[in-house]
């Protein structure tokens, strides 16, 4: 296990948050009640696997204060407070962290643009390095606040951030849905906009829920059937994920018409999984995570499932 592994671990066990409330589902029209002769499910991660709701993202309003509290709490527990008032003295630590933090995202999108990439995705590491940097030319030391290695804190800071940030539970039921899958000779894989801590936070999330059955996703999911967007420098909806996707289901005798994608969301996930001639689901179970951007009447998935058990007893391998 790598030393970021291992304090994300740490972190988990010690301070995980769960949020427990009552899922409210969202209505959407199918096309079917049933997907037979599938061979292969692909799964979305955040809204679909991973519930990241959290208490005060009911409102843009609160949910633009619940994220300034993570990064006051970020900032002061890797030291950076007083020097981010060197830099902004009469701006709240936190709102100038959030301020670098959501600038040099957007300056990195704009420049992935620029060269002519759709849908550009950043390494989120590389944002919080610069973060440092500027940092440290006020004054700041990195090994003083660093868990492990120093060259490693943007990254300790990055899994900090998300982890303070949001929820991170899965979904009541996806790993027994998800056995039932495999055990009826279902490969199962994901493709998802995500960042290097996505992996780690689904191990141990799937651990929890398993009761410890699992140690680590690759006991789930295919490794060729596994698209992280970070790895690509593309997020979705853009065409380059789902294509290698598809060109990794051909080299298994695998064809889209025997796949399945599964998110919850029309334009990110459903959309570009028909136009690439997948079957595709779509979870309707938490109505704060299902996103339908006006497309209800043109973007129609061939099943929707409001709870995980029903999934699996609606996808099938056998015709």
């Amino acid at each position: 296990m790598s030393e970021i592994a291992e304090y994300a671990a740490s972190l988990h066990q010690k301070e995980a948050s769960h949020y427990p409330r009552d899922l409210v589902f969202a209505e959407c029209s199918s096309r079917v009640e049933e997907l037979k002769n599938i061979r292969a499910v692909i799964f979305d991660v955040y809204g679909t696997l991973i519930n990241y709701w959290r208490p005060g993202f009911q409102t843009t309003e609160t949910r633009e204060q619940t994220l300034l509290g993570s990064f006051k709490t970020l900032a002061d527990r890797f030291g950076m407070s007083e020097y981010l008032l060197k830099i902004e003295p009469g701006q709240p630590p936190e709102k100038t962290l959030a301020d670098f933090y959501r600038g040099l995202i957007l300056m990195g999108h704009q420049k992935a643009e620029k060269k002519g990439i759709v849908c550009p995705e950043i390494k989120i590491e590389e944002v919080w390095n610069i973060i440092i940097l500027m940092l440290q030319r006020h004054g700041y030391v990195s090994e003083k606040h660093c868990p492990g290695k120093a060259d490693e804190l943007s990254r300790y800071v990055a899994f900090t951030y998300n982890f303070l940030s949001l929820g991170r539970e899965l979904y009541p039921g996806v790993y027994s849905a998800l056995q039932r899958l495999k055990e009826d000779q279902i490969v199962l894989g994901i493709l998802s906009n995500a960042q290097f801590y996505t992996p780690i936070d689904l191990t141990l999330l799937f651990r929890d829920q398993s009761g410890g059955e699992i140690s680590d996703i690759q006991e789930i999911f295919d490794t060729d059937l596994t698209f992280f967007s970070y790895e690509y420098g593309v997020s979705k909806p853009g065409e380059l994920l789902f294509s290698n996707l598809y060109n990794a289901l051909y080299e298994m005798h695998i064809v889209p018409s025997q796949t399945v994608f599964v998110g919850n969301d029309l334009v990110l996930d459903i959309e570009p999984a028909q136009t690439a001639g997948m079957n595709t689901a779509l979870f309707t179970g938490d109505q704060s995570s299902a996103y339908f951007h006006d497309k209800k009447e043109q973007v129609i998935p061939d099943i929707c499932f409001k709870s995980w058990d029903e999934l699996s007893a609606r996808i099938s391998f056998h015709g």
